[in-house]
């Protein structure tokens, strides 16, 4: 009978609590940054003239009879200005926030004042 109860006492003893436990996670994680930073590992950019405003794509939009496209109702807060003849983004709720829109190399993407043409 002696041997039974230490064996329970054995079970009780090897038993992590669960606050310890994610204790210990959070702590590693949090050391692990702190020496990743410290070593200098992690990259933080300083030039915030080449901090992407937002990332966009383009739908293609074939000219066919009846084609119904799925587009959110919802508005994105972002307008977009034709300027020179470059095409700009400015922001609905941020009126710092601007950027010209560009393609994979940089290029100004153009567009001309006033037009507007229907699929």
């Amino acid at each position: 009978m002696n041997n039974k109860a230490e064996q329970e006492q054995t079970k009780n003893d090897d038993k992590v609590s669960k606050i310890t436990l994610v204790l210990a996670i959070f702590a590693s994680v949090a050391l692990t940054i702190g020496v990743l930073e410290w070593q200098g590992l992690i990259q933080h950019t300083t030039a915030k003239d080449d901090y992407p405003v937002a990332e966009y794509k383009a739908v293609f939009i074939e000219k066919q009879e009846n084609k119904q496209y799925r587009l959110s109702h919802k508005p994105s807060n972002q307008t977009a200005i034709c300027n020179g003849g470059y095409l700009f983004i400015t922001s609905d709720v941020n009126d710092g926030m601007q950027g010209i829109l560009v393609d994979y190399k940089n290029r100004g993407v153009r567009c001309i004042p006033g037009s507007m043409t229907t699929p």
